[in-house]
């Protein structure tokens, strides 16, 4: 029984050094910035993910198509950006309001989500809207995509996506802030992948938002 116990104790005690190697070299927690703080990034993210969650970024490896990437702002270099991405180096991506296509291949809704609606608030005026969540199959997984209820059809955004570069594209795709605003960004600056909420803004106690894999 004490030899068992022994065992015991050193695989847990193995365990947590490994996991506290594998945090300080492989992983960063970063507390998502709120719609208070930067209401654009916050709504752009839902319902993959929300304001305030404490997720952890991968920040070894090459994402690749569909992974969904924190990469630094280009437009203010004291903000990050969080987008998928949607077209790699040589891909021809087109976005029509809720369609996307890339290389002629179209990346529509395969399900309903769970709870198929949910609500934001709009970045500039602060109203609340409701949104239809749809699960999307893309790369090697899948993700859940927001749209409006009461969609308006936009204009097209069609983009070769230029050498060395990715295209980004919001998983809250009325709500975005994503290449179809920015531009495409330097593969290179968007290295880091979202992988894992630890817990939303409301803390451990809040059992929906603890534990989730981010895909």
């Amino acid at each position: 029984m004490a030899k068992a116990l022994r065992f015991m104790l050193w695989a847990v005690g193995g365990f947590i050094v490994l996991c506290v190697i594998a945090r300080l070299l492989l992983f960063e927690s970063w507390v998502l910035p709120d719609y208070e703080t930067e209401p654009f990034l916050a709504t752009s993210i839902e319902p993959s993910l929300s304001g305030g969650d404490t997720v952890l970024v991968l920040t070894r490896g090459t994402p690749g198509f569909g992974d969904l990437v924190r990469c630094p702002d280009p437009e203010d270099a004291g903000r990050w950006i969080i987008g998928r991405i949607a077209g790699e180096e040589g891909d021809t991506v087109e976005v029509s309001g809720r369609s996307l296509q890339v290389n002629n291949k179209r990346y529509n809704a395969s399900d309903a989500c769970t709870e198929p609606y949910f609500y934001v608030k709009h970045p500039d005026s602060g109203t609340e809207l409701e949104m239809q969540c749809a699960r999307i199959d893309m790369g090697s997984g899948w993700h859940y995509r927001g749209t409006a209820r009461k969609h308006k059809k936009l204009n097209n955004k069609r983009k070769q996506v230029g050498t060395g570069m990715v295209f980004l594209l919001s998983d809250n795709r009325d709500l975005h802030d994503d290449s179809r605003d920015f531009g495409t960004l330097p593969a290179e600056s968007c290295k880091e992948r979202i992988v894992f909420r630890l817990w939303g803004a409301d803390g451990f106690g809040d059992s929906k938002r603890r534990f989730t894999v981010i895909r």
